[in-house]
C-alpha cells in the first residue's frame, strides 16, 4: 500500500476509471490518432458491409461521426459511435443534430474498449495495427456470429478477411478496405 493512500474515498477520486484520466486519453490519442475516412472509402467500406436499414452500426472511434451520417443517412439502418475526445464527440453530435438524425444515430463521449458490441451487426474501424491489436479480443468476445466487420486501411493481425478492395486517392496512398465476418 502505498503511504497515505489508505484512507482516500471514493468521493475524493475525480476519475471514474483510468480511461477517464488525461494520461490515459493522450495514449490513445498516439494508439489510435484521428484521420478522417475519406467519402468514397466510406462507401465503399458500407458497401462491402452489405448495410441494411436492419442492422445496427457501430464505428469505434467515429470522429466527427461522417461515417454514422452517411450509414443512417444512406441505409437508413441505426448506428451508435464511440469518441473518447471531447472536442471530436461535441463535433459529432452537433453534425448528427443538423443532419436531424438523433433518432438513428446515437454517439457517446466513451472510450471504445468501454463499447457494447453484443448487439452490433457491423462494425466499422479506422485503427492503426496496434489499436486494432488492442481490440481484437474485445471483437471476438462480443460480437455477434456474422457480425461484418470492416477495416480501413490496416488488416487485422491474424484474421483471415473475406475480401480486401483498394480505392487510389489523389496522392500517392492507396486506400484498403477490409471485411470480416465473424463466423463463430
Amino acid at each position: 500500500m502505498l503511504h497515505g493512500c489508505d484512507n482516500m474515498s471514493k468521493e475524493g477520486n475525480e476519475y471514474e476509471d483510468f480511461s477517464q484520466t488525461p494520461f490515459y486519453k493522450q495514449f490513445m490519442k498516439l494508439i489510435i490518432p484521428y484521420s478522417i475516412t475519406p467519402e468514397e472509402v466510406a462507401r465503399k467500406m458500407l458497401e462491402l458491409a452489405k448495410v441494411t436499414s436492419e442492422d445496427i452500426v457501430v464505428d469505434l472511434g467515429c470522429g466527427e461521426g461522417d461515417l454514422l451520417i452517411l450509414a443512417a443517412k444512406e441505409y437508413g439502418c441505426k448506428c451508435v459511435g464511440y469518441e473518447i475526445d471531447e472536442e471530436l464527440y461535441k463535433r459529432a453530435i452537433e453534425k448528427v443534430r443538423k443532419h436531424n438524425l438523433s433518432n438513428k444515430v446515437k454517439i457517446y463521449n466513451k472510450d471504445l474498449f468501454k463499447a457494447d458490441l453484443s448487439n452490433i451487426d457491423v462494425v466499422l474501424l479506422y485503427l492503426t495495427p496496434r489499436g486494432l491489436e488492442l481490440l481484437k479480443p474485445k471483437l471476438e468476445k462480443e460480437l455477434k456470429k456474422g457480425a461484418r466487420i470492416v477495416s480501413h486501411d490496416y488488416p487485422i493481425p491474424e484474421w483471415r478477411y473475406k475480401i480486401v478492395e483498394f480505392i487510389p486517392s489523389q496522392g500517392p496512398h492507396v486506400h484498403a478496405v477490409y471485411l470480416y465476418i465473424k463466423d463463430c
